[in-house]
């Protein structure tokens, strides 16, 4: 981590505050302007500091600053959107941080938001490719109809969809403007994008996680005609049949067989936990248990006892979509899944349910079924 050089007689700091990143480099470039920051104000004391994935985190950043002796800070939020994370997060840190150190004065400057000069870099950007022959090259067109995009181009399941409704495609809209999902690949954005218009929380984007290269597992498996098991018959309901049809896969569900019932009563276990354990089981009639697509969408003993047959080396599915929700054994389920070397959508922390489930199940078919189509959106 970069080093600032610090002057006694310094009793303003100023703190930067980025969103981090799981990549280590790409939290340089908060570094660099940090330090260029530094320079260009002639500020004292500039540190930099991380929401999550990297550290020094709000309140680290805050205890070293008090530490060089700063009386007053200046918190600067380095986005470009009023997202959850300048408008609850950053206050929520602020008032922590306040209580915490009584006698330092916070001041908050204003996000980056629109700009002059950020147009003006926006355009510097584009200018410098404009006549650069790209590496990549677009497909030859014939007359008025361009040739189809290979299909390793994702489309993106919220774009304009035969038949979806104007409230829906509002709402997408609405996400869109308020949302900066650029520190999304361009297969994560339409899930997270369908997990914020499904519940309409956005600290849904910082919770979501992906795992051993889950979404690529997740759509092969679809276009191999996996089928989908769940945990309950809310997520079953859910899904799509009519695109999941399509490619020859079928959504099972257990929880109410009546096998599943009695053994959950004579193991002293929950009826979703065996419904599970039956669904993977390899002496059940359904064949190839490593073709499945495991969707926990509710049940925390569900996806604990799939988690132990994964570690038994029992059963190991193309992907398990573990998200159930609540105050019990929710949270722990899910940090035992993110552990295993399997691919593996989640959301972490005590936040999920069934809708959730069915929401990045949903936005996997119809990015598998895009790119059966050679669609690029």
């Amino acid at each position: 981590m970069t080093q600032f050089t610090v002057h006694s007689s310094q009793l303003t700091a100023v703190l930067i505050l980025g969103h981090g990143s799981p990549v280590s480099k790409a939290n340089n470039t908060l570094l660099e302007v940090a330090e260029a920051v530094r320079i260009k104000g002639g500020y004292g004391i500039v540190q930099p500091a991380f929401l999550q994935f990297e550290h020094p985190n709000f309140a680290e950043a805050v205890d070293k600053i008090v530490g060089m002796g700063a009386q007053q800070i200046i918190v600067h939020p380095y986005f470009l959107y009023m997202g959850a994370h300048v408008t609850k997060d950053l206050p929520f840190e602020i008032g922590t941080a306040k209580k915490k150190y009584p006698d330092i004065e916070f001041i908050l400057a204003p996000h980056l938001g629109y700009h002059e000069k950020l147009v003006d870099i926006a355009v510097e950007r584009i200018e410098s490719v404009k006549n650069k022959k790209s590496e990549v090259r677009s497909q030859k067109s014939e007359g008025n109809r361009i040739t189809p995009f290979p299909t390793s181009h994702i489309p993106h399941p919220t774009s304009q969809i035969a038949g979806q409704h104007p409230i829906e495609a509002e709402s997408f809209r609405i996400i869109g403007e308020q949302f900066d999902g650029s520190r999304f690949s361009s297969l994560e954005l339409p899930i997270v994008k369908r997990i914020i218009h499904t519940t309409a929380d956005f600290e849904y984007a910082d919770l979501v996680r992906f795992g051993n290269n889950a979404i690529e597992a997740g759509m092969d498996a679809i276009s191999k005609g996996a089928d989908i098991i769940t945990d309950v018959k809310m997520v079953d309901v859910g899904i799509s049949k009519e695109r999941l049809d399509k490619f020859g896969g079928k959504v099972r569900c257990f929880v109410a067989d009546e096998d599943v019932v009695c053994q959950a009563k004579m193991n002293n276990a929950t009826r979703t936990a065996m419904g599970i354990r039956k669904a993977l089981s390899p002496t059940f009639h359904i064949p190839h248990p490593t073709s499945k697509i495991a969707v926990i969408g509710n049940a925390p003993t569900a996806l604990m006892e799939l988690t132990r047959m994964i570690k038994e080396g029992k059963v190991r599915p193309a992907l398990v979509i573990g998200v159930p929700v609540g105050f019990v054994d929710a949270e722990e389920s899910k940090e035992e899944l993110m552990k295993l070397d399997i691919p593996y959508i989640s959301i972490k922390g005590r936040k999920g349910g069934s809708t959730v489930a069915v929401a990045i199940v949903n936005a996997l078919l119809m990015m598998a079924e895009g790119r059966q189509l050679g669609v690029r959106c």
